[in-house]
């Protein structure tokens, strides 16, 4: 039995309780549910950078958001990328639980579209520079936050077979392959050794050299390689026959000869960048092609429609 004073505690936490319930009188203004004033969670917002950006940053195929903005640097510095576009991964890929893998169909379609946008941003397809591509998804912690978009930046080369260096970016490489055209391919210097059948044996690098100074190789162009062919990344020996196919007629055409009055040359061959087995699954089918001089012959000039005439040595 309560006492009195107990009693009225009793009575007054009951007016508490009551007050609390569904059966309380509803104050104004107030719907007596309390669960739907709750609003739901924004979906994170994720900061990017923008187009003409620079980043002191090496190429990599994935990214967390803070990463790339702690890298941002005036493009008048050394710097390692630069931002050309960012895009959208869309449909069923979207709504996955991890980022598309490379060789997807939707990482394959992001390479495509940075290409193009590379190949308008410098002025001229990337390819006949000394330029790469970049493509970064979202690491797995962002895409699961719900980041779906992807980076593409275009990167300085400092040899043909895919090397980046801070010292070839120190201003934007936006129009780079228009006017003056400074990152143009033109004329090589090779880094490698003779064979035992007096040719070259291992070529360690193609690197940019001016075409007044003694040169061992030029680039007369670029060839498709095995388009329309999807699965891994061919043999060597297959890569090789197909790339030998295209870019003997486009270096007989730089020259101005027919295929046949090249092969009477024994001053001259062939050299190619290849393909990475990245480069193959991201969908890339251009081959760089270069004209190769005989070890111990160096041009001191451009061999464009040289013909039938001896190397200018």
């Amino acid at each position: 039995m309560l006492t009195p004073a107990r009693a009225a505690i009793a009575a007054a936490l009951a007016a508490v309780l009551l007050g609390m319930s569904g059966c309380a009188v509803k104050v104004p203004g107030v719907d007596g549910n309390l669960v739907d004033d709750w609003q739901p969670m924004a979906a994170p917002a994720f900061q990017l950078p923008t187009a003409g950006t620079c980043l002191d940053r090496g190429a990599q195929p994935s990214y967390n958001p803070s990463s790339l903005l702690g890298a941002r640097v005036e493009c008048d510095r050394p710097h390692s990328l630069e931002v050309v576009m960012t895009g959208t991964v869309e449909g069923n890929a979207a709504q996955a639980s991890e980022p598309p893998a490379e060789g997807s169909e939707e990482a394959t379609a992001a390479y495509a579209s940075c290409s193009k946008a590379v190949t308008d941003y410098v002025g001229g397809d990337w390819h006949t520079g000394m330029l790469a591509i970049n493509v970064q998804l979202p690491n797995r912690t962002p895409w699961g936050g719900g980041l779906r978009t992807y980076v593409c930046s275009v990167y300085a080369l400092s040899d043909i077979y895919g090397s980046s260096t801070n010292s070839l970016a120190k201003t934007s490489l936006k129009g780079s392959l228009t006017g003056a055209a400074p990152q143009a391919l033109r004329c090589i210097d090779v880094n490698g050794d003779k064979g035992k059948d007096n040719w070259w044996g291992d070529i360690r690098a193609l690197t940019q050299i001016d075409c007044a100074q003694p040169h061992e190789a030029e680039f007369v162009g670029v060839v498709q390689v095995g388009a329309g062919v999807g699965g891994a990344l061919p043999s060597l020996d297959l890569l090789e026959k197909w790339t030998t196919d295209r870019c003997w007629p486009a270096i007989a055409k730089y020259l101005g000869l027919t295929e046949s009055q090249l092969d009477t040359r024994t001053d001259m061959g062939m050299a190619w960048d290849g393909f990475s087995k990245a480069d193959w699954e991201a969908g890339e089918r251009t081959q760089r092609c270069f004209a190769l001089f005989v070890p111990g012959k160096k041009a001191k000039a451009s061999i464009k429609g040289l013909g039938k005439k001896a190397l200018p040595v």
